[in-house]
């Protein structure tokens, strides 16, 4: 027969059924076992989308909540038995038959629950077409007891001549023991003739052979050893055919019964086959979940280009092998795709190469059967197909060397190949003459390469390192090996080559030194520079990677640093100002003592009349004074703590001319990161108003005016921690600050906003312009109500800003 390549083998290869197997053991029910056990290799993005969506949602319930279905007997059988016509299902299968009913209704109550909390709607979606099947299982309840029995309750009928059975039995045991008794057998001696049994379903008496002539009656059997005979009497025998009546009446009923209760459950077929192909599925999705919490996987994000991207990706049956004896399996990161499409992975044996292959296939088998990848993260395209040439495929039968099987398998792979399909191969170009072989396996990688499909491939080979080196599209990868512990440490290295290190294993491990330099001395002078630039990129690599953590390291401790600096400098700043408002309460509540103690001294009505307004107006007065104080001293100490910030102060080329200080003038203060508005000024000093706070500063403080010229500059700002309104928004907000601005000012911003608006094709705008005196509001409602593109104008809702806020909604 000839041989022949079979790309389902991959799963076989990747150990696909074995992760399957790891998720049966999380299932609790034979219908998820065997639900599991469907899970397969599939194409449809959306589904697959959908399905892990589901899997996502069950791991969030199981972190609060557990569902098992251990209580549930498997449905299969008698489900398919109810098809039968005349079918009468057992009082076993009935209950469970019951149990399924049971396990419906129970899922139907918790997930009615979870819909009126509108949590896991997924898996709600997934229950919510449940039939209600409690009245059929009280009924199967009530006519069958636990241990399988008929219940007297299954009916009236069955009721009654269970009734009849027993007073009929009843009778024929005093009639036959008045018999005995009469015969001098009483139940008080012990001549073995003294009790009541059975044979052939009628109730008898024991008589010697040598008196059954005594006894009148029908002798139905006979001892073993021909003593005693067993005999009806004839005062009996109207009774024991009465009892066999009725006894023959009790299973005619309990057949009625069985069957009435197999028709109600007929008649629920599909219903019942949706509920166990409901359980089923979430059995099974409930598996996928506790999987993905117990060996840390993720859910596959799908891409639409065929590209692979793993972190952290592990093999989730190598680590299932390993946990018990406390070993960990080493993850590998990689990207593969768009322009680089082959990957070369080179290293000593027992390295884990080929550990690298079946992890990314079993990575993408599992992500397109629906099962979390064991991976920090995983994007991956969608594959038509994962093809792999893994291990020894000699064969004796087929008359094959290693080399040739390798070789038709490559040659299958080209009569099925796509660009969306994944290629694994395993130690190419080995079998044959090292040149010969590290020939052919350049040129299968072009040809893989050509088509475009994702290839990982494996070699020992220095001309393939070359290869992968120089060609545009493909990428060297290396399983690192520790040559001081003469160990594989089974990390993967991305963009470099890997060593053999047949020698140095080879003199480590004791080898004649004279052996080992002769071996050294044959290799050619290229291999010799390979090796040793080999090396030195590892080398090179190593000491890389301890920089790289080494300035992680660094970078995390300035962080941790600076944030405890800036929290430290809070802290100060919160006592400063606490400290300052405790100074200005104390001094004010001196004034206000030393007021009154003014106001008694006087006497005179009208005098202490006047005095107290005056004295009023003057608390007034230095209330208003302290609070500027006290707002100048924190716009103080936030500009002299910018520098413990790493704010760099703004340079400013002075303070404008005092003319263009008027008010309602927008101006720029040190230590503020946005505008502030002007409200009035003295030789000295300025009051500013910056949204809710108004405050006094320096005239000094005034850095520059704020024209629209100088807003669209782009200028960088210096950041603070006040608190200012927001600036006018640009073409990519839906709402606009103006508090602070005249009218005029205001209308001129908001034609702007809402003329860049309608471009966009916004339907709604929102207008915040406070409260205040209402002036901006009225102007701009004029304004708007007027304006061309403007469909209609409303404040907003009370929760949202109320009358402070103005809604536009705009034409179409």
């Amino acid at each position: 027969m000839p041989y022949s390549f079979n790309p389902r083998a991959s799963g076989e290869i990747l150990e696909f059924d074995q992760l399957r197997e790891l998720l049966r053991k999380r299932t609790t029910s034979a219908p998820g076992r065997r639900a599991v056990d469907g899970l397969a290799f599939r194409f449809d993005r959306a589904a697959l989308e959908a399905e892990f969506a589901a899997i996502a949602e069950a791991a969030s319930y199981l972190r609060t909540e557990e569902l098992g279905f251990g209580g549930l007997a498997d449905p299969e059988l008698w489900i398919e038995k109810l098809a039968a016509p005349g079918a009468v299902l057992a009082p076993g299968e009935l209950l469970a038959a019951v149990s399924l009913l049971d396990t419906a209704a129970a899922l139907r109550a918790e997930f009615l629950e979870q819909e009126k909390r509108g949590t896991f709607p997924l898996l709600t979606g997934r229950v919510r077409l449940l039939g209600d099947f409690r009245p059929l299982a009280a009924a199967i309840r009530r006519a069958i007891m636990p241990n399988g029995e008929i219940s007297d309750d299954a009916s009236a009928e069955l009721r009654r001549i269970r009734g009849g059975i027993g007073r009929t039995r009843e009778t024929i045991h005093k009639t036959l023991e008045r018999i005995l008794i009469s015969r001098g057998h009483g139940k008080s001696e012990a001549s073995g003739e003294d009790y009541v049994t059975r044979r052939n379903e009628r109730f008898v008496i024991p008589v010697r052979s040598s008196e059954q002539r005594a006894v009148q009656g029908v002798v139905h059997a006979a001892s073993a050893t021909g003593q005693t005979v067993f005999v009806e009497p004839l005062e009996t025998i109207e009774l024991n055919n009465r009892l066999v009546e009725l006894n023959e009446n009790e299973a005619a009923e309990i057949a009625r019964i069985l069957a009435e209760l197999t028709g109600r459950l007929a008649a629920e077929q599909t219903a019942l086959s949706h509920a166990a192909a409901t359980i089923a599925e979430l059995d099974s999705l409930l598996a996928r979940a506790r999987f993905l919490r117990e060996f840390d996987a993720c859910v596959p994000e799908f891409t639409d280009a065929a590209a692979i991207s793993l972190a952290a990706a592990r093999h989730p049956v190598l680590e299932s092998r390993l946990r018990p004896e406390g070993r960990a399996v080493v993850p590998l990161t990689l990207e593969l795709g768009g322009s680089e499409t082959v990957l070369v992975i080179s290293g000593p044996n027992t390295g884990g190469k080929t550990v690298v292959l079946k992890t990314v296939g079993l990575a993408v088998l599992a992500a397109q059967s629906g099962i979390p990848v064991a991976a920090q993260s995983a994007q991956l395209g969608i594959f038509d197909r994962v093809l792999a040439d893994i291990g020894d495929e000699q064969s004796i039968s087929d008359d094959l060397s290693t080399f040739s099987a390798h070789i038709l398998n490559l040659k299958a792979m080209f009569g099925l190949l796509t660009p969306n399909s994944l290629v694994l191969v395993d130690e190419m170009g080995t079998g044959t003459a090292p040149e010969e072989g590290a020939a052919l396996a350049v040129a299968l990688l072009d040809e893989f390469r050509a088509r475009k499909c994702l290839v990982l491939a494996t070699t020992h080979h220095d001309r393939l390192k070359a290869y992968a080196s120089t060609t545009l599209g493909v990428v060297n990868a290396a399983v690192e090996f520790d040559e001081e512990r003469l160990a594989p440490t089974y990390r993967l290295l991305v963009g470099i080559p890997g060593g053999s290190s047949g020698i140095a294993i080879a003199g480590r491990l004791g080898l004649d030194p004279a052996i080992v330099e002769r071996a050294r001395a044959l290799m050619t002078p290229e291999s010799r520079e390979a090796a040793g630039l080999i090396a030195y990129l590892h080398r090179s690599r190593e000491a890389l990677e301890k920089m790289q953590h080494e300035l992680t390291e660094q970078a995390r401790e300035l962080e941790q640093e600076r944030r405890e600096l800036r929290e430290e400098w809070v802290e100060r700043q919160r006592k400063r100002i606490a400290d300052l408002e405790r100074r200005f309460s104390e001094a004010l509540a001196k004034h206000e003592r030393d007021m009154a103690a003014a106001l008694e001294a006087v006497r005179e009505t009208e005098l202490r009349a006047q005095i107290e307004k005056q004295s009023r107006r003057k608390i007034a007065h230095a209330r208003s004074e302290a609070k500027d104080e006290v707002d100048a001293a924190v716009v103080a100490h936030l500009s002299e703590s910018q520098p413990d910030l790493g704010i760099a102060p703004v340079e400013t080329a002075g303070p404008p001319p005092l003319a263009e200080l008027v008010p309602g003038v927008k101006i720029r203060v040190r230590g503020f990161s946005a505008p502030v508005v002007l409200r009035r000024r003295d030789a000295t000093s300025a009051e500013v108003e910056a949204g809710p706070l108004r405050m006094k500063v320096a005239l000094g403080e005034i850095t520059a005016i704020v024209t629209e010229q100088s807003k669209g500059a782009g200028a960088a700002r210096p950041k603070t921690a006040v608190s200012t309104p927001a600036a006018p928004a640009g073409n990519g907000a839906d709402e606009i600050n103006v508090i602070g601005c005249t009218v005029e000012e205001a209308t001129r911003l908001v034609d702007k906003f809402v003329d860049n608006a309608a471009l966009a094709g916004r339907a709604q705008l929102r207008v915040i312009h406070g409260h205040g005196k209402g002036a901006l509001r009225r102007g701009l409602g004029e304004f708007l109500t007027a304006h061309p593109l403007v469909e209609r104008i409303h404040a907003e809702a009370d929760e949202r800003g109320g009358a402070a806020v103005t809604v536009v909604e705009l034409k179409d």
